[in-house]
């Protein structure tokens, strides 16, 4: 039968998916699968890594800037179009491919769902980025505890790995 949360086939007589979807009760139990190993990054790594996708922005100001004097249709363009791309940016990039957004492409850092090491999904990404976006360093200062996961990491169950790291 196929499992509804990951789609794995799994034979008739399962009780539970790798997964850890749970057949008879129909919800989500703990994975019988082992957890892999996944070489966290540092928070040094994780910041640089910010600050690249950051940069993102410095077109954007120099935009607004260029259209503050005067030209009122460059403004409106910029705010009604090139902002809300920036922050969907910010919001959704950690799901791009490998679940790594530019700068975590160039670090060589991806983000990953804790329990499984799959990549990270778009809803994940909305979660950890939200918190960031809305409790900006509050959110930070927990990557400084043992897990190194952001406030936003933890709910939305996510790990920051370093690729480079990676056993392979």
């Amino acid at each position: 039968m196929q499992c509804p949360n990951c789609k794995l086939l799994n034979p008739p007589t399962a009780l539970r998916c790798d997964c850890g979807y749970d057949f008879p009760s129909r919800s989500m139990k703990a994975s019988y699968a082992k957890k892999p190993h996944l070489p966290l990054a540092s928070p040094r790594e994780r910041l640089r890594a910010r600050f690249l996708d950051g940069l993102i922005l410095v077109p954007i100001w120099i935009l607004l800037d260029a259209a503050a004097p005067g030209d009122r249709t460059l403004l409106t363009i910029v705010l009604i179009i090139v902002v809300p791309l920036v922050v969907s940016y910010l919001l959704l990039a950690d799901a791009l491919p490998r679940g790594q957004s530019i700068g975590k492409r160039i670090m060589k850092l991806s983000v990953v769902d804790a329990t499984t090491g799959q990549p990270c999904t778009v809803w994940q990404s909305f979660v950890r980025n939200v918190f960031f976006l809305v409790l900006g360093i509050i959110d930070w200062a927990f990557i400084l505890e043992n897990g190194r996961q952001r406030l936003g990491d933890k709910v939305a169950n996510t790990l920051v790995i370093a690729l480079s790291r990676l056993r392979q």
